[in-house]
């Protein structure tokens, strides 16, 4: 159940401007059809359903609301009459992706595996750029246990579609299983400034913590050359450990939200020196700006301060009453927005699991 509600967060954005586009028969149905997303926007999954049931008895050929009764019929649990409502709007010619993320929805829900894979893969097909259905063949691969290929389908996703913020959030839950640690570090910041304030965005920002600590801890550094030694094909993933490497004392008595604030601050100053021409990164570049404008401390705080320690972070609130709602008016002004310039990732996967493990 916990996974079939990520379906409110991840599709209701954008309903209302794809119902603007739409001939509506009647503004009572039009205005039914925005009831009935408001009511499944806060939980009201019964009421929506009735509603949507009623508009289409008066608007029986408009597809939008066979695919929105679908989605409310998924999230209720009844995957079976999910898929009967949306299995005409598949057949119309007018499914979109969302469309095709709600059948596979109902298709998986009834246990019905291979035939969401084939129909997300056909998806595919007419949406290549689409990161809400990579995001859910990533899943389908996750639930069959093969790792590999799911961290494969969120990877593609974040570079066909990089302002789409899921995949990232699967890919460093992924990454953080190995030992990747910069791409858990680098995917769920990313994540975490797509989607703030979350249950989900604390579990990333915990998994950033840890990963910075996996970094000095856990032997990957040995083989990595220091910045003044590097050769010029050095891969964005070396780099970033190349960095970090020179910058081991800055945290050797211990990883506290001070500690790694003076970290990533050097860090900033050092790789818009040495690879920003080589390597151009949205997640740096607003880092650095960030910094420039005085807001990475408060930033830091934000993102490390509750997972290092609760209280001793709310104690810092109290003495800075005025930093975290400055930093909220910041980044109002400053929004951040990933490019698919940023993906380097090789996507070399191959025995990066083993038994959910990296071999190393």
């Amino acid at each position: 159940m916990k996974r079939i509600l990520l379906l409110v967060s991840a599709l209701f954005i954008g309903h209302f401007g794809y119902s603007q586009e739409l001939y509506w028969p009647s503004p009572e149905v039009e205005q039914m059809h925005r009831q009935a997303n408001e009511y499944l926007s806060k939980g009201a999954v019964k009421q929506s359903i009735i509603l949507f049931q009623q508009a289409i008895q008066l608007a029986p050929d408009v597809m939008v609301l066979r695919r929105d009764l679908a989605k409310a019929l998924n999230i209720s649990g009844d995957h079976s009459e999910a898929y009967n409502n949306i299995k005409p709007v598949l057949e119309s010619g007018q499914a979109d992706e969302i469309t095709y993320h709600i059948a596979a929805n109902a298709l998986m829900g009834k246990d019905e595996r291979r035939k969401a894979k084939r129909l997300l893969e056909d998806a595919l097909k007419d949406y290549p750029h689409s990161g809400m259905l990579f995001c859910e063949l990533g899943l389908y691969h996750e639930k069959n246990n093969d790792l590999e290929f799911a961290l494969d389908a969120w990877l593609k996703g974040i570079e066909a579609d990089p302002e789409y913020h899921l995949n990232y959030y699967y890919a460093a839950k992924a990454y953080a299983q190995t030992k990747k640690p910069v791409w858990t570090i680098v995917y769920g910041e990313t994540f975490a400034n797509l989607e703030r304030f979350t249950t989900r965005s604390s579990e990333v920002k915990a998994l950033v913590f840890t990963a910075y600590k996996e970094v000095y801890t856990s032997g990957i550094l040995n083989n990595i050359a220091k910045t003044g030694e590097i050769d010029k094909d050095i891969q964005f993933e070396d780099a970033v450990l190349s960095i970090l490497q020179g910058l081991a004392p800055v945290v050797s008595d211990g990883f506290t939200t001070e500690n790694l604030t003076m970290l990533r601050a050097r860090f900033i100053m050092d790789w818009i020196s040495a690879f920003a021409d080589k390597y151009p990164f949205t997640l740096f570049v607003y880092q650095d700006k960030m910094l420039r404008d005085g807001e990475f401390d408060a930033y830091n705080q934000w993102f490390f301060g509750s997972t290092e320690n609760k209280k001793q972070y709310e104690s810092w609130i109290q003495f800075h009453s005025n930093a975290l709602p400055e930093l909220e008016e910041w980044i109002s002004s400053n929004k951040f927005r990933p490019t698919a310039s940023d993906f380097y990732n090789p996507q070399d996967l191959r025995l990066l699991f083993i038994k959910g493990k990296n071999k190393g």
